[in-house]
């Protein structure tokens, strides 16, 4: 059972204002890439427990794809972005217009998509929190791996930071007519970063 803290212990409030402006934003940029509506139909964000992010998928031998990105500035650590396979390939062929099957491995045509995919959410979230908030936060390139949930999940983020760290999860539901996305967002910030992070969005509660 998840413990996602409540409102009342974090400013959960403000961040989830902030998770919608990023949704969208995020959504009109994926259009104008598109060529045609994306729309979002769901934004939540909660705070959780680094050691829940294994699980994340449930089946930890899940095939899922992963964007990720370091992030340096005011707020230093990690963002990634993450998709089940069928929804990474279904991406692409919207974006591309090339039909992938599950069976296909990734080539440069697919990591590119999506890796702009990486940077128009990155962009868009971590925009929304500078925004918000004031704070510098500068994302680097995108690295795109594909793998099992517990690969890249736990080889990408947990040996990098301190046990007990909290992770800020972004999940969103996006698309058009014909088909709805599920994207899991992980801004994981270093143990030094995160009540930074916090205090300047209680701040901006406070002043707005």
């Amino acid at each position: 059972m998840s413990r996602g803290v409540e409102v009342g212990e974090h400013p959960l409030d403000l961040l989830q204002r902030i998770g919608t402006m990023g949704a969208m934003q995020a959504t009109a940029s994926l259009s104008a890439l598109a060529g045609k509506p994306v729309v979002n139909s769901y934004a939540r964000i909660r705070i959780l427990p680094l050691e829940e992010v294994p699980g994340l998928f449930g089946d930890p031998e899940e095939i899922i794809a992963g964007v990720i990105f370091e992030v340096s500035g005011d707020v230093r650590g990690q963002y990634i972005a993450t998709f089940l396979i069928r929804d990474a390939l279904a991406l692409v062929a919207a974006l591309t217009g090339a039909e992938c099957s599950l069976d296909e491995e990734f080539g440069d045509m697919e990591t590119s998509a999506l890796a702009e995919v990486g940077n128009i959410l990155a962009s868009s979230y971590l925009g929304a929190i500078e925004t918000t908030t004031g704070l510098a936060l500068s994302p680097s390139p995108p690295a795109v791996a594909v793998d099992m949930a517990a690969g890249i999940l736990t080889t990408a983020v947990l040996p990098m930071h301190e046990a007990g760290s909290e992770i800020l999860l972004i999940e969103v539901r996006f698309g058009g007519p014909d088909r709805e996305l599920t994207g899991r967002m992980i801004l994981l910030p270093t143990v030094e970063s995160l009540p930074r992070l916090l205090r300047a969005v209680k701040s901006a509660a406070l002043n707005g």
